[in-house]
């Protein structure tokens, strides 16, 4: 028997592809051993591992899509970092009937259109040349604010004059030289960079306001409304850095009342309402 066994040849069984250990084991036995499988019982349980590790993480997904989506009126969803467009998905922007504007009012989209880049632009500068985090969240709310009139010039077929989208550049001459001054004032300190702001936005509530006065369309007027929100947190916020910095902020162009009123009311939220 010794012999038989070394000089034992052993040829791999069909089903398993498993070698005998000795001439007296059985293929069944080679074939039902526990620890071995054969290439389709193998092939099935990477099947069965593989569909239930896809379910998981199907399951994962739901929960965490699910846990994402903010109901109707949550904050997240009236945050003013979401874009523009929002606006005039509301009930009552829809119901709003597009009549021809009045001279005055075509102006006043124009310049708002190229106000709102102004303040963009400066911002955007001041970010570079001081690195303020403020600088780049304010400037992206003034990328809102200028496609919110986007949408105006759109409804109303004006051409725009910040199609082109040119840094520093502006159609209006006003807006083109006051660009230059608050450049070069911005450039001297960090101070004067945050004064720069607190003056743009100052002159932004205020022409704003004026528009707000001069129009009864309805439209035209929430897009301004919401665009002022913003602007009194930005002020806020620009007077909060120079108070950091040791500064009281005096205004410029509002009167301290008013000043002092936007200065202690509660920050706006919704549409605009955040850098």
């Amino acid at each position: 028997m010794a012999q038989n066994h070394a000089s034992f040849s052993a040829t791999s069984c069909t089903r398993c592809h498993r070698k005998p250990k000795n001439p007296d084991e059985e293929c069944i036995e080679a074939c039902t051993t526990p620890d071995d499988k054969t290439p389709l019982q193998k092939n099935l349980l990477f099947w069965l591992l593989g569909t239930a590790g896809l379910a998981i993480v199907l399951i994962v997904l739901a929960i965490y899509q699910s846990s994402s989506v903010s109901p109707p009126n949550s904050p997240s969803q009236n945050n003013a970092n979401q874009a523009f467009p929002a606006a005039y998905a509301t009930p009552v922007a829809k119901q709003i009937a597009i009549g021809p504007l009045t001279p005055q009012e075509a102006r006043s989209i124009l310049f708002m259109r190229e106000e709102e880049k102004l303040a963009r632009d400066v911002y955007q500068e001041m970010h570079r040349l001081w690195g303020l985090s403020m600088f780049v969240s304010i400037s992206r709310a003034e990328q809102r604010h200028m496609d919110a009139v986007g949408q105006l010039i759109q409804r109303y077929g004006l051409a725009d004059p910040a199609e082109q989208n040119r840094h520093g550049f502006f159609v209006d001459p006003h807006l083109s030289q006051l660009y230059q001054q608050l450049m070069q004032q911005g450039q001297r300190s960090v101070i004067d960079a945050l004064r720069v702001g607190a003056l743009i936005e100052e002159v932004d509530i205020l022409d704003l306001e004026n528009a707000i006065k001069e129009t009864s369309k309805q439209d035209i007027i929430q897009v301004y409304s919401l665009i002022q929100r913003g602007s009194f947190n930005h002020l806020r916020a620009f007077a909060h850095g120079l108070e950091l910095q040791g500064i009281a902020y005096a205004p410029v162009k509002l009167s301290a009342q008013s000043f002092d009123t936007i200065l202690h009311s509660p920050m706006n939220t919704g549409l605009f309402g955040n850098p």
